[in-house]
């Protein structure tokens, strides 16, 4: 009998020391759940570089901050809806879109251009018709008369507005390749880090497409991470890790390998170029800082 009281005595004391040890001890090993936009379908490939980006700075900065694991957002989200969801901070927590003021108060914007501003030189989809009358275009006003399509709730769409561009205005992004194929606008600008995935998916869908091949549309535009500001360490991770990355080379190693070729290939030295300002950059938008940015 005692010999059985003694027994539950020591297990009793060693339950005990078990959970003491698991409560005073730090949780190192606990994995931070870091929710992101979900592409809008299969064949939307802009978030994937983001996403690489991503996942190597939650790895390098893993000492100080524990282990982390990158899931999707229960749906995909319209950009509006994504500001929303990112303000309150429970079904997504951090999203790469370019600049955009209303973020930039809402939100915590990492201030670095995860793409170098490539994003802004801007080379255009149409219907292969089309290319003659493109070809003979010489300066920005005519440029301007052309119909050009464009995202609702995309910054760029202001920005196209306000310097008088003809912009008709699609609700959603696949709905935009629809609009070209059916001629409701002549060209469609994609940054040239979207523009030669985007001819591969759809030119089998719409078999006139083509890549214009004179001009180019250069605006000013960073692509930055936004934080929701329910999570500010996670913010701080992000812009400590993106800094490691520039100062070890390992930012610009990313960033060739995702987007040498589509550079080369978009031959931006060939083309007429024509610069139009932003009215949506911040005075904190870093342009002051050259290693930042990619010129041709």
């Amino acid at each position: 009998m005692n010999l059985n009281i003694r027994y539950v005595d020591l297990r009793a004391r060693c339950l005990c020391l078990l959970v003491l040890v698991i409560f005073l001890s730090p949780v190192v090993n606990a994995t931070d759940i870091i929710l992101v936009n979900q592409p809008r379908t299969a064949d939307d490939k802009r978030y994937e570089y983001p996403q690489k980006l991503l996942t190597h700075i939650l790895e390098i900065t893993k000492q100080n901050y524990g282990s982390a694991l990158i899931q999707y957002a229960p749906s995909p989200m319209q950009r509006n809806r994504s500001l929303i969801e990112l303000e309150a901070g429970e079904n997504i927590h951090v999203m790469a879109t370019a600049l955009k003021p209303e973020w930039e108060r809402r939100l915590i914007p990492i201030r670095v251009p995860i793409r170098k501003g490539i994003l802004g030189y801007r080379v255009f989809l149409i219907l292969q018709q089309h290319q003659p009358t493109l070809s003979r275009i010489i300066s920005l006003e005519e440029l301007k008369k052309i119909p050009t399509g464009s995202g609702r709730q995309w910054s760029t769409t202001k920005t196209l507005i306000e310097n008088g561009f003809d912009v008709r205005e699609g609700m959603n992004y696949e709905g935009l390749f629809t609009m070209l194929m059916e001629g409701r606008f002549i060209t469609f600008g994609r940054g040239i880090s979207e523009i030669f995935a985007e001819y591969d998916v759809y030119k089998s869908k719409i078999p006139e497409l083509a890549i214009e091949q004179d001009l180019l549309l250069h605006i000013p535009l960073p692509t930055y991470f936004f934080v929701t500001p329910k999570r500010p360490k996670l913010a701080e991770r992000i812009e400590e890790g993106l800094l490691m990355m520039i100062e070890d080379g390992s930012f610009d190693e990313l960033f060739n390998a995702e987007f040498g070729d589509m550079i080369k290939a978009a031959k931006l030295s060939t083309r007429r170029m024509f610069l139009i300002n932003n009215p949506n950059l911040s005075p904190a938008t870093p342009l002051d800082i050259e290693h930042y940015w990619y010129r041709p």
